[in-house]
């Protein structure tokens, strides 16, 4: 009977897990959530875009013949 209550004890303990698990997925401030984390990635993506951009915009290479070129040496 024992082996019974310990097998029933464990099912019973996987779906409390299964319900807290979707539970935990409707918290809005969920990390964690498939939603948030769609969000994420696609911020992510933008981030780079932008970052890309503003590497292509802004002439890096001739960054030090500006500064030799304006800078004042004390």
């Amino acid at each position: 009977m024992d082996s019974y209550q310990d097998s029933a004890n464990i099912a019973v303990v996987q779906e409390l897990n299964q319900i807290i698990s979707l539970l935990e997925a409707q918290i809005p401030a969920n990390p964690q959530s498939p939603k948030n984390q769609r969000l994420a990635k696609g911020l992510e993506r933008e981030l780079v875009k932008y970052f890309n951009s503003i590497e292509r915009a802004f002439p890096y290479g001739k960054l030090s013949a500006i500064y030799n070129k304006y800078a004042e040496k004390e």
